[in-house]
C-alpha cells in the first residue's frame, strides 16, 4: 500500500472510529442508567449542539481550503475566532441555563437541573483552546495528528464515563463528566502534536475575513441542527422521554455512516478536488464521487431498513427495539443524506458557502409535516418519514445548485470554481496519484 493510500485510509477510519466510540456511549448509557435517563442526556446533548452549530464558522475547512491556509497569520486569527467564540457560547450557555431548568424554554419542566445546564457551559469555554495545527496538516494530506487528537479525546471521553458510572453517577449528568473530559482531553493533545507556536490574532481584517467565510456555513449549520437534531424536540415535546430515547437511538445508527462519510469527505474529497482543479478536473472528479456516493446510499438505506430493528435490540436491548417502519423510514433519510455528501463538499471547495444552507433550507421544510404528524396523534414511524421526504428534497436543491455552478463556470460568466483553488500549496509532488 502506497504512502498516499495508507494516509486516505487513516482519513475515513478516524471518523470511523470516533463514531463508534460516540456509538459505545449510548449504548453503555442505555445500560446502565435506562431509557428515560438516557433521554435526558439526549437533551442535553442536544442543548449543547445547538449552541455550537449555530456558531460554526467552519475555522479548520477555511484552513483546509484558502490559498493562504498555510500562512501562520491566518492560523492565529482563527484561534482568535476559537477562542471568541468558545467564551460567546460559554456566556450563552450561562445566561440559558435558568430557563433552560424551570422549562421556559423547551418546556421540559422535569428534566436535567441548572447547574447541570451551566456546567455545559465549560465544553465550548475549553474547545476555545484548540490548537489547529492537526487540521493544517491535511493539507499535506497527512491524518496523523487528526487521528491522535481526535481518537485520543473520544478514548479519555469513554474512560471518563466508565470512570463516573462506577463511582456511582448513575443519571443524566455523567455525559457532562465525560464530555468535560473529552474537550480537555482534544485541547491538551492537539498542543502536544503542534508543530507551530500557539499564537492568536484579534484584527478586524482577519475576523471579518472568517466571517464572510464562515456565516453562510453557520447558517447552514442552525438549518442542519433543524434537519437532525430539531426533530429531537419535538419528539420531546409530543411524546415521552422513553420515546425521545428510542427516536435518538435510530437516528444516531441510522445517520452513522452520513457522519462519518461527511467528516471522511472534508478530509479526503476537499483536498482531493484542490489537487485535481490543478490539472483541471474538477467536474471528473466530481461525477465519480457522486456516482460512489449514490451506491453507497441505496445500499445503505436497504441494508438498514432489513436489519437495524434486530442489531438495535441485541446491541441495546429489548426495551429500545424500534418497528421496522421506523428503521425504514430512518434509512432512506440517511441514504439520501449520504448521497449528496459530494455536493457539499463541492460547494466549500469552490467557496460557494451559501450552496448547503440553500439545499438544508429545503430539508429544514420537512419539519413542517413532521409538527402536524406530532400535533395529530400519528405513530413516531410517520413522524420518521417526514424526515426522508425532507432530505429528497434537499437533494434535489444541491443537484440543482451543483448543475447552476458548472453552467456559470463553463459559460465563463462564473470563476469561483478555478479562482478558489488557485495557487496551491502543494506542490507536484505532493499531490497523490
Amino acid at each position: 500500500m502506497t504512502a498516499a493510500a495508507r494516509q486516505k485510509l487513516l482519513a475515513w477510519s478516524v471518523p470511523l472510529s470516533v463514531e463508534i466510540l460516540a456509538l459505545a456511549r449510548s449504548v453503555l448509557l442505555a445500560r446502565v442508567i435506562g431509557p428515560e435517563e438516557l433521554g435526558k442526556t439526549m437533551l442535553l446533548a442536544l442543548v449543547l449542539r445547538l449552541v455550537e452549530m449555530l456558531s460554526d464558522l467552519g475555522l479548520e475547512r477555511l484552513l483546509v481550503q484558502a490559498p493562504g491556509g498555510a500562512t501562520r497569520r491566518l492560523q492565529a486569527q482563527l484561534h482568535g475566532a476559537l477562542v471568541l467564540r468558545g467564551l460567546l457560547l460559554a456566556v450563552l450557555l450561562l445566561a440559558l441555563a435558568p430557563l433552560l431548568a424551570a422549562g421556559s424554554v423547551l418546556g421540559f419542566a422535569d428534566g436535567p437541573g441548572l447547574w447541570v445546564y451551566a456546567a455545559l457551559a465549560l465544553v465550548p469555554l475549553t474547545r476555545g483552546l484548540l490548537h489547529l495545527d492537526y487540521r493544517r496538516a491535511e493539507r499535506r494530506f497527512d491524518y496523523r495528528p487528526l487521528a491522535i487528537v481526535e481518537l485520543g479525546a473520544s478514548v479519555v471521553m469513554i474512560a471518563a464515563l466508565v470512570g463516573a458510572l462506577s463511582l456511582g453517577l448513575l443519571d443524566h449528568r455523567v455525559l457532562v463528566v465525560a464530555l468535560v473530559a473529552q474537550a480537555v482531553a482534544q485541547v491538551v493533545l492537539s498542543h502536544g502534536v503542534a508543530r507551530r507556536p500557539w499564537q492568536l490574532r484579534f484584527d478586524a481584517a482577519g475576523l471579518a475575513r472568517i466571517w464572510q467565510f464562515g456565516a453562510p456555513l453557520a447558517l447552514n449549520a442552525g438549518l442542519m441542527f433543524l434537519t437532525l437534531q430539531g426533530d429531537r424536540l419535538i419528539v420531546a415535546r409530543w411524546w415521552d422521554w422513553a420515546d425521545l430515547a428510542l427516536y435518538g437511538i435510530v437516528a444516531q445508527v441510522a445517520f452513522l455512516p452520513a457522519l462519518i462519510m461527511g467528516r471522511g469527505a472534508m478530509s479526503v474529497m476537499l483536498p482531493a478536488l484542490r489537487a485535481a482543479a490543478a490539472r483541471d478536473r474538477v467536474q471528473q472528479s466530481f461525477a465519480r464521487m457522486v456516482r460512489q456516493s449514490a451506491w453507497v446510499g441505496v445500499g445503505f438505506a436497504l441494508a438498514f431498513g432489513a436489519a437495524a430493528p434486530f442489531a438495535i435490540q441485541i446491541v441495546y436491548g429489548a426495551a429500545l427495539r424500534p418497528e421496522m417502519a421506523l428503521a425504514a423510514a430512518f434509512g432512506v433519510a440517511a441514504g439520501l443524506r449520504i448521497w449528496r455528501t459530494p455536493y457539499s463538499v463541492l460547494a466549500i471547495a469552490t467557496a460557494r458557502t451559501g450552496d448547503p444552507a440553500r439545499a438544508n433550507s429545503w430539508r429544514a421544510l420537512g419539519l413542517l409535516p413532521g409538527l402536524l404528524v406530532a400535533l395529530v396523534g400519528l405513530p413516531l414511524a410517520a413522524f420518521a418519514a417526514t424526515s426522508a421526504l425532507g432530505e429528497a428534497a434537499a437533494l434535489i436543491r444541491a443537484r440543482l445548485l451543483a448543475r447552476h455552478s458548472g453552467e456559470r463556470t463553463d459559460s465563463g460568466t462564473d470563476t469561483t470554481t478555478t479562482s478558489s483553488f488557485s495557487s496551491p500549496v502543494r506542490s507536484a509532488s505532493e499531490v497523490p496519484a
